[in-house]
């Protein structure tokens, strides 16, 4: 269990709360959910191979993030401003 405040990288469900780096290797990203940001809040990473993804918070709900496939890591997360991120993490297959 992480320290509140602090990500956690500790499962199969990243759980990401500020910004740093997911210290994973190359690893699948099959979706994920943004809860409690506030509207226009914008979460970011950026991998290893320079690729950026980044969502916004809407008015109403949550986000839903859709599959991603592999990212080459270790992943930055540039941005995070509020709310919690889990990703769920796939197989490598």
């Amino acid at each position: 269990m992480a320290i509140p405040g602090t990500n956690d990288y500790s499962g199969r469900i990243l759980r990401l709360v500020t910004t740093g780096t997911i210290p994973l290797a190359n690893f699948k990203v099959k979706g994920g959910l943004w809860t409690g940001g506030t509207t226009s809040d914008v979460f970011s990473l950026v991998d290893e191979a320079g690729r950026q993804y980044d969502w916004v918070f809407p008015q109403y709900g949550n986000v839903s993030i859709s599959e991603m496939g592999w990212l080459s890591g270790p992943v930055t997360i540039t941005s995070l401003p509020h709310g919690e991120v889990q990703l769920y993490l796939g197989t490598g297959k």
